[in-house]
């Protein structure tokens, strides 16, 4: 798995994860994600288009964050797309639910 932060605008701080989010790589996105805070931006972007597995420990981690993110005044939106993610939020629907969308581009124009 690997996890990149940029700031594509003042407003946006971009987490984007490519490859397999479990138990094993999970910590990564978790520190990476909570780091992310350190930034100014309005709204945290985490991009999972690229995410070939998505397991529950990706899920633990995505709330935990979304939690901060939101206690520090700030939006967080994923960037959908590969079923193995989908699945996932859809399962857990009924418990959580996420700010999504299924393009980066329509994410970074719409936090314009």
């Amino acid at each position: 798995m690997s996890v990149s932060i940029t700031a594509p605008s003042d407003e946006i701080t971009l987490c984007a994860v490519a490859g397999e989010v479990d138990q094993f790589t999970v910590e990564e996105l978790r520190r990476r994600l909570i780091g992310s805070l350190d930034a100014a931006a309005s709204r945290v972007v985490v991009d999972l288009s690229m995410v070939t597995f998505f397991g529950s420990a990706g899920l633990r981690a995505l709330i935990e964050a979304r939690s901060r993110i939101e206690q520090a005044g700030r939006r967080l939106l994923l960037v959908t797309g590969p079923p193995c993610v989908e699945r996932l939020l859809a399962a857990a629907a009924g418990v959580v639910t996420f700010e999504t969308t299924t393009g980066l581009a329509g994410a970074l124009l719409d936090a314009a």
